[in-house]
């Protein structure tokens, strides 16, 4: 039978360590058990295999934090909300790595944005 999700996950090169080796301290499944059937055996299972789903998520997606879609009914409000977030993370990152010049736009940006 062929099995999604035990191929999905032979992909990443991240998951050898933890296929026997830690088990979760309430249900007793491994992270390889979760790699086979897609499943988690319980609640602390997020908690025992913090580390591989983070870096899991890192190598699938842009982002760990899901923010959702926006319904097509939603008002500009929100698009506006996630836009200005966006803009003053990138502006922390641009201040951090003392890049002023792209700060300075970012941040008058952000001004014209809230009025």
């Amino acid at each position: 039978m062929y099995d999604l999700f035990s191929d999905f996950f032979d992909s990443f090169d991240i998951f050898p360590v933890y296929r026997e080796e830690t088990r979760c301290p309430n249900c007793h499944k491994t992270y390889y058990d979760f790699q086979k059937t897609g499943k988690f055996g319980c609640s602390e299972c997020y908690k025992a295999f913090e580390e591989p789903i983070a870096r899991t998520l890192r190598q699938v997606q842009a982002s760990s934090e899901h923010i959702g879609k926006i319904p097509s009914k939603s008002s500009g409000e929100i698009i506006k909300k996630r836009k200005l977030a966006e803009l003053k993370d990138k502006l922390a990152k641009a201040v951090k790595e003392e890049n002023y010049e792209l700060a300075a736009k970012l941040h008058k940006e952000i001004k014209e944005m809230e009025g």
